[in-house]
Parts: C-alpha cells; sequence; structure tokens
C-alpha cells in the first residue's frame, strides 16, 4: 500500500498512540479510549536645534522601549511550570452555560471547536453572543469544520464488489454525511460516488451506503474511503469563513472524531496553523519537540478517572511540557464540579492555562 494511502489507525502504531473505536453521532466526535494505559501575534520642517532635540527624545525613546521588547520576548517563552489548553468540542449550550462560568472563576481561557453551521441552529447550540461573550472572556474561536465533517481516510476492511453500495471500513464516519461525495481509492483506481446514509443492521456491522454501485473491485488493506479534495477544501475553507464573517479570528482547527491523518494533512496547513487534536492518546506534548501538526490530546473527565489526570499534570508541571485537555460539556458525566477541580489541580501546580493558538505562539519552535 502506497505510503499516502496510510491511514490514521497506522499512523498512530507507528508513532505508538492508542486510540479505541468510538460512538458516534455528532456526539461521536468522542472516542472510546480509556487511561487505563497512560502513566500520560503634516510634520512640521525643523530647525536645527529641532533636529538636534529630536533626535536626542528619539534616542531616549528607543532607549525606553529596549526593556519592554525584551520582556515581550520573554513572555513568548513556554512558561516554566507548563501550560494547559482546554478544548472543548461541538459548540453545544453547555460550553456557555455550564464550562464557562467556572472558567470565569479561575479568570482561564479555553478553545472551543466550533461546527459552524450548529452556531444558534436551536437553543440546543451556542448562538453569536455566547460566542462573543467567550472571546471577550480570552477564548478561542476554533474551527470544527462546517458540518463535523470527517477529514481522515478510512481503510476498508471488506472487499468492495463492483455491484456493491455498501462499503465497510474501519470508521463509518462519512454515512452520517448524507448527500455529500466520497472517493473510494487504492492509489490505482478511484470512483466517486454520493453517500445515500449510513448501513448496517448493529454497531458492529455498520457501513456508508452509496447511492450507485462502485464499478469496480477494492480490496480490503489496499483501498480507503475518503473526501474527495474539492470536499476537503470546501469543509475547512468554508468553516473559516463562515466564523471569520461572524467576527472571529479562526486560525486553528480541531479535527471530528479525534481523526487526522496523512490525507488531512495534505488540506490543513492551508488553512490552519495547528490542530488540537492530530494525535489522540496522550495529554503531554514535549516543550522542546512541540509540532502544532501533531498536537496530543486526551479527554480529562470522559474515559478517564482523577488519578490519571493529577498524574499527567504532575508530568506537565515538572517537565514544564503542554497539556491538551478535552471534553464534552454536553455530556452528563462532565459537570461543573469536575471541570472546577481539574482547574484547581492545574492551579496548584502553578501551571499556565492557555488557549491552543497561544499555545503555538509560545511552544513551536
Amino acid at each position: 500500500m502506497s505510503n499516502y494511502l496510510l491511514t490514521r489507525r497506522r499512523i498512530l502504531g507507528a508513532i505508538g498512540s492508542g486510540t479505541g473505536g468510538g460512538a458516534v453521532s455528532l456526539a461521536g466526535c468522542t472516542t472510546n479510549a480509556t487511561d487505563s494505559t497512560e502513566t500520560a501575534n503634516e510634520t512640521p520642517e525643523n530647525t536645527s536645534s529641532d533636529n538636534e532635540n529630536k533626535n536626542e527624545s528619539n534616542d531616549s525613546a528607543a532607549e525606553d522601549q529596549q526593556p519592554e521588547e525584551k520582556e515581550e520576548e520573554e513572555n513568548l517563552d513556554p512558561p516554566e511550570n507548563g501550560a494547559v489548553v482546554f478544548v472543548y468540542d461541538d459548540g453545544p449550550i453547555e460550553d456557555y452555560t455550564k464550562a464557562f462560568p467556572v472558567h470565569q472563576e479561575f479568570n482561564a481561557p479555553a478553545t472551543v471547536g466550533i461546527v459552524s453551521k450548529f452556531v444558534g441552529r436551536s437553543d440546543d447550540w451556542m448562538n453569536l453572543e455566547h460566542l462573543e461573550a467567550l472571546t471577550t472572556a480570552g477564548w478561542e474561536i476554533s474551527s470544527h469544520t462546517v458540518q463535523h465533517t470527517p477529514l481522515a481516510a478510512y481503510e476498508l476492511i471488506e472487499d468492495a464488489k463492483p455491484e456493491d453500495t455498501a462499503i465497510h471500513a474501519e470508521e463509518y464516519r462519512h454515512g452520517h454525511q448524507e448527500g455529500l461525495t466520497v472517493e473510494i481509492t487504492d492509489g490505482n483506481h478511484s470512483v466517486t460516488r454520493e453517500v445515500a446514509g449510513l448501513g448496517g443492521d448493529s454497531d458492529d456491522n455498520l457501513s456508508v451506503e452509496l447511492e450507485h454501485p462502485v464499478k469496480h473491485s477494492f480490496s480490503a488493506g489496499d483501498a480507503v474511503i475518503r473526501y474527495p479534495a474539492d470536499q476537503m477544501h470546501e469543509a475547512l475553507r468554508e468553516s473559516q469563513r463562515d466564523l471569520e464573517e461572524l467576527g472571529f479570528a479562526v486560525t486553528t482547527l480541531l479535527a471530528p472524531y479525534d481523526d487526522f491523518d496523512e490525507w488531512s494533512m495534505e488540506f490543513v496547513p492551508e488553512y490552519y496553523d495547528g490542530v488540537a487534536n492530530a494525535r489522540h492518546g496522550s495529554r503531554i506534548n514535549d516543550s522542546e519537540e512541540f509540532n502544532p501538526y501533531a498536537t496530543q490530546r486526551r479527554y480529562f473527565i470522559e474515559f478517564t478517572s482523577p488519578e490519571y489526570v493529577k498524574q499527567d499534570l504532575d508530568e506537565i508541571a515538572d517537565r514544564g511540557a503542554l497539556g491538551v485537555l478535552g471534553a464534552h460539556s454536553a455530556k452528563k458525566e462532565v459537570t461543573e464540579e469536575r471541570i472546577r477541580e481539574t482547574l484547581q489541580w492545574v492551579n496548584d501546580r502553578g501551571i499556565e492555562v492557555m488557549t491552543l493558538r497561544e499555545a503555538i505562539e509560545r511552544f513551536a519552535h
């Protein structure tokens, strides 16, 4: 199989980061990975005398400015005790009603991954007023694509025959995007088909249903299903444009379903400076080797325990590392109290809380 067809599963295996399969639907931007394996920017003419005075004044001003410039440069260094970025997914109203008030208690910002088509869609989702309140308080708006669009290529786990209208792949995420076009390719042959919906009769047998047969044979393990280049550009470009038209600076991406691979990487850097969850399986990013397109994120309430989170925070503080902590605030287990205690642990260890945009400015070399 050619290198460019590597899928997320193989990439994560190569780097030693584990991730589980996942429950899906919109809340399916989560995975079922647990912490069981963690350790974890008109002048009047002057006389000669005036010019001399002006030069002296400029020299003095320059001297006065030098310490300020030096101080500003020092502030761009990673914090001695490390930093954490809280990243909340999707943009549900709970980000505003549940997470935001608790963060305000600690004067701590966060990053929210916003699906641009969901803004103000119903009372279940944050609207423009809510997002403006967050950014006024120092929060960052990050793109989560136009409509929670999977950006990865998924390897076929069953052969596809010419007459087939169902594609069985390692993930079935594309089945949630009815009406969009997918590409099935093995690097030599490619076909594009419109998605009819999600198929299968059980969670263990879900498939991507196509409007028409593939009319070509594709072998499991050699072929992938993915969005073609034009739709990848649209999902990334239109989300950024929509959010910027609302008045927000959008420079980072939160990848739906925690799925980011070589196919995603072909397009994302054209629009974004970094990805909050390019790799899933650890919360800790080394300060000396931080790559904003390989950011590691893991949840801090879902699929974990307080012991593992505190263990990781200890390591972040000891190493001066960058931690990226995720959560879906709409989930019942993500309570105000669990958010508050995590922020208190961060505060107790002297770890600085920042947005992903600021983390990239201070940690990326």
